[in-house]
């Protein structure tokens, strides 16, 4: 019997976290079952190409012109299993971004019934989208992201008991979803007393975020983060302050490295705090002040411990959940 083949389609590689996380297709479990490539396909695309594929992925968010891409591709690829992971619609983006939720809600809905098979991200993602489209269990798995970042699983966990002043870090896309000016003015408001605040990351909202931050001496500025481990193993704790977040690998990252996580009650991240960290309405300074009050030494080691130990060996368990929905999908397993 041939070995399977599955091919990627990406449409932007400038979108790190799903470019890294295509990573998956190249890790050991997923090789031993299948022969896995990636090809671009520009936005504009409405022709689907033929491709010679047992499986087929989509990573592009659908909408009304891609509804002509994808009937293409399945009718092209008659054979292959098309599979679409949904990277970015959340119910919490949708209800930022989303002007008509009739009109999204059927587009959403024709476009899902184009493809054969639905990953999501996370599960409260899974949740949102079988309750807007009446998509059947059955066609939705859930596979947590995955991206490498060597190092963090080895960086010694904070001392909480020292006297020095605590390091909040948050990194990531300078872009709305994000939320970083939330944090910014409840540490401006007095909510973080003692602690430093270090922001990395790039994007278009920086000038306005810089402006926000004034000349308040103790936020910093970290630039491009392109050593995951050496940002988080600088930090004490790692705040996650977004408006909307698919599944939130920031969280995860800062899990590995033993920091506690301050989430969003958004989507994806309270499934990821359990024992490690909590969640927190950021838009509500007095909120985010009485979260912070309650932060003592003890429970923030606690945190630090419980983030480690729940992400251990969590990248060879997503590598093996996509090698078993691959020969399911192909009719191996």
């Amino acid at each position: 019997m041939n070995r399977p083949r599955l091919v990627n389609l990406l449409d932007d590689f400038a979108l790190g976290g799903v470019s890294r996380g295509l990573g998956v297709f190249s890790s050991a479990p997923v090789q031993a079952v299948a022969d896995a490539t990636t090809l671009a396909v520009p936005p504009d695309t409405l022709l689907a190409p033929r491709i010679d594929a047992d499986i087929i992925i989509t990573h592009f968010p659908p909408n009304w012109r891609r509804l002509v891409f994808l009937a293409s591709l399945k009718r092209r690829n008659p054979k292959a299993c098309i599979l679409h992971v949904e990277h970015s619609y959340t119910r919490g983006w949708a209800a930022a971004n989303v002007a008509a939720p009739g009109r999204f809600r059927i587009m959403l809905s024709i476009a899902l019934r184009l493809v054969d098979h639905i990953v999501c991200v996370s599960n409260g993602q899974a949740r949102w989208l079988r309750e807007i489209t009446r998509l059947p269990d059955k066609r939705v798995d859930v596979i947590y992201p995955y991206s490498e970042n060597p190092g963090l699983d080895a960086l010694p966990l904070p001392d909480f008991q020292s006297t020095r002043r605590l390091r909040l870090g948050a990194y990531g896309r300078f872009h709305p979803a994000k939320g970083f000016e939330q944090l910014i003015t409840a540490y401006r408001a007095g909510a973080m007393p003692d602690m430093d605040l270090v922001i990395g990351g790039y994007g278009d909202l920086e000038p306005q975020l810089r402006a926000l931050a004034g000349d308040t001496p103790c936020i910093h500025f970290a630039g491009k983060i392109d050593d995951v481990a050496a940002f988080v193993g600088g930090c004490d704790i790692i705040a996650i302050p977004s408006r909307w977040e698919a599944y939130g690998q920031v969280a995860n990252e800062a899990r590995q490295g033993g920091r506690p996580i301050l989430v969003s009650d958004v989507d994806g991240l309270p499934e990821q705090v359990g024992d490690a960290g909590l969640i927190i309405d950021f838009s509500d300074p007095d909120a985010v002040a009485r979260a912070f009050g309650a932060l003592t030494p003890a429970r923030l080691a606690a945190m630090a411990r419980a983030g480690r130990k729940a992400t251990q060996g969590c990248g060879p368990m997503r590598h093996q959940q996509w090698a078993d929905l691959i020969l399911q999908l192909t009719g191996r397993a």
